[in-house]
């Protein structure tokens, strides 16, 4: 879910997004056979059980035929910039907390209010978790799933450095007791965590632990210079200490599993959404177990948020048949079965019980560990507004040339904060 390249990529796509207005004809349901597109983007892991699903929904559906792509985050919103350009968009795309904002204030996305109880069907999902689809009241996406933070770690390489992480519902630890694990961890000879200084999102877990937030509710930036001189100060007592990895495996972070410094082996453990977990076990071994993030006080800065959204292409064709295979998809039993955490907890709570109840191996794993810190999430912190995407590019990109001592921290804050008060509009 977090990329260098996804926030560029992110603002190219705008670029051309309007051409998705005028690129494709017609607005209601064909008659006689339909043949809609879905596109995504994900392993090929989340690809097979996706695939599976969509072929259930044909069976069921004979009316109704279903392409299929998908591919890697950045390489997904690059081709979906060039199909919304070349009026060839897909009719159900999938779509994430700053992608969203994105699309809707281009009016390249369909209201589905007038689906919602008829073709879509919402009630098997909780309301603080269906709003992650909606803007200024108006539902324009469905969650796909539902996701929190955590830390994947190695039991293996934390035992050998006597730390335990908190397991288990009401245990947690402060920030004191994370850094002093990974500074024990470090001394085994390799970095307690990937350095998390790179992504806004881990900064926004620790502004909400601190009372405050990334955005305000009427988009306009919600932290200081101050506060992020704190945040990256924090982070960069840890570099010091070489509990966090060097700078040379931190530039590299892209959300992906082939750059994840956990998975190649460069650091102990890794912040991340828990709806990569089933990533990090099949892409560096089945001993990987989660655990919570730090906080000093009560709010853990945690909170249910949908991982991805569905939306529909308000110039589709076919709103009709793509609106049935997104509610197909959140709330058929038998695709439930089959997606099972591919993208998160399933998004509707009877189909999550029967997941979970049934769950083994990496469907488990994510399961026991949202069910052990149930008690320490909070509701969705919201959508990012129209602008966060360039936000992330240059926090990434600040951080850089602090990590490599190209600026101060406190000059690199400052940046960061007049940049996104110019991509804002504050």
């Amino acid at each position: 879910m977090n990329g260098r390249m996804r926030a560029g990529l992110v603002a190219a796509v705008a670029v051309t997004l309007a051409g998705l207005v005028t690129g494709c004809g017609g607005g209601g349901a064909a008659a006689g056979p339909t043949t809609i597109r879905f596109v995504w983007w994900g392993n090929e892991d989340r690809a097979k059980v996706t695939k599976a699903a969509v072929e259930l929904f044909m069976k069921d559906n004979p009316g109704i035929t279903v392409q299929t792509e998908y591919a890697a985050y950045d390489a997904y919103f690059q081709k979906l910039s060039t199909q919304v350009a070349g009026g060839a968009s897909p009719d159900l795309v999938q779509l994430d907390r700053a992608t969203l904002g994105e699309y809707q204030h281009r009016h390249v996305l369909e209201d589905l209010s007038s689906f919602v109880g008829k073709t879509i069907d919402v009630t098997g999902i909780a309301p603080e978790l269906l709003a992650g689809g909606k803007i200024e009241g108006r539902q324009y996406a469905v969650p796909g799933g539902q996701t929190t933070q955590m830390l994947a770690y190695d039991p293996a390489i934390f035992t050998k450095a006597g730390v335990e992480p908190p397991s288990g519902p009401g245990k947690g630890w402060t920030w004191t007791q994370f850094g002093d694990g990974l500074r024990k961890v470090a001394a085994t000879g390799v970095a307690g965590t990937t350095d998390f200084g790179w992504a806004i999102d881990w900064f926004e877990v620790w502004l909400h632990q601190h009372g405050k937030q990334l955005y305000t509710e009427d988009g306009k930036l919600g932290f200081t210079a101050a506060d992020l001189t704190q945040f990256w100060t924090l982070t960069g007592g840890l570099r010091a200490a070489k509990a966090v990895t060097a700078p040379e495996v931190t530039t590299k972070m892209d959300g992906s599993m082939p750059n994840s410094g956990l998975v190649t082996k460069r650091a102990g453990s890794e912040i991340n959404y828990d709806s990569s977990l089933s990533a990090y076990l099949s892409s560096y071994g089945p001993g990987i177990k989660a655990a919570p993030l730090p906080s000093d006080g009560p709010a853990s800065g945690m909170a249910a948020m949908p991982p991805v959204t569905f939306a529909v292409a308000s110039r589709s064709a076919h709103k009709e048949a793509a609106a049935k295979l997104l509610s197909f998809l959140v709330n058929n039993p038998e695709a439930g079965k089959l997606l099972g955490v591919a993208r998160g907890l399933p998004p509707n709570t009877a189909i999550r019980e029967q997941v979970c109840g049934a769950a083994q191996a990496a469907t488990k794993a994510v399961c026991d560990y949202e069910k052990s810190v149930a008690d320490r999430i909070g509701p969705a912190t919201g959508l990012w507004p129209t602008g966060s995407a360039a936000v992330k590019r240059d926090f990434q990109r600040v951080y850089d040339d602090v990590i490599f001592g190209r600026t101060s921290v406190a000059d690199g804050a400052a940046r960061v904060v007049q940049a996104a008060q110019q991509s804002l509009g504050s």
